[in-house]
């Protein structure tokens, strides 16, 4: 079964975060996202001075700076050396973290919906229906499960 973007993405963040933490390597990965999504890139395997390892690693310094982007790389081109790869758009891969964070601002912060539709690359509809998902998404994660007695 072949890989979707979801996959992809939750595998790129589950092993680059070996060696750094979660949120790095999250930063890590929206930041290629952002850069190549929608396209395929070469990932080398372990070249130091290549031009697409420099590219990448470009990417990877200026999301999380230079000792966690060599990790991030070192985990990318070990997982995915020597391959063509998919990188989806950040706005798919991460729709359900753009969305509350879309929502987030949105309200306290005085942010228009115009300008996060600008800032995200998004149809001011669409950061509407992001704002609801994201207002859906964080009300379920505080409020507690419905009591069921055994049946």
């Amino acid at each position: 079964m072949p890989k979707t973007r979801d996959t992809l993405v939750d595998d790129l963040v589950r092993s680059c975060s070996k060696g750094v933490s979660k949120e790095t390597a999250e930063r890590a990965i929206r930041a290629l996202c952002r850069q190549y999504g929608g396209q395929m890139i070469y990932i080398p395997a372990n070249k130091e001075h290549g031009v697409s390892a420099e590219r990448i690693r470009a990417v990877l310094v200026d999301a999380v700076g230079g000792p966690d982007a060599e990790s991030v790389l070192g985990r990318i081109m070990a997982l995915y050396g020597n391959l063509q790869v998919y990188i989806p758009l950040e706005r798919t891969a991460f729709r359900r973290t753009i969305a509350l964070e879309i929502y987030a601002r949105s309200g306290s912060n005085g942010c228009t919906m115009n300008d996060l539709a600008r800032e995200y690359g998004i149809s001011v509809v669409h950061a509407y229906r992001l704002w609801h998902f994201g207002r859906k998404e964080k009300r379920s994660v505080q409020l507690p499960l419905p009591f069921r007695p055994w049946p």
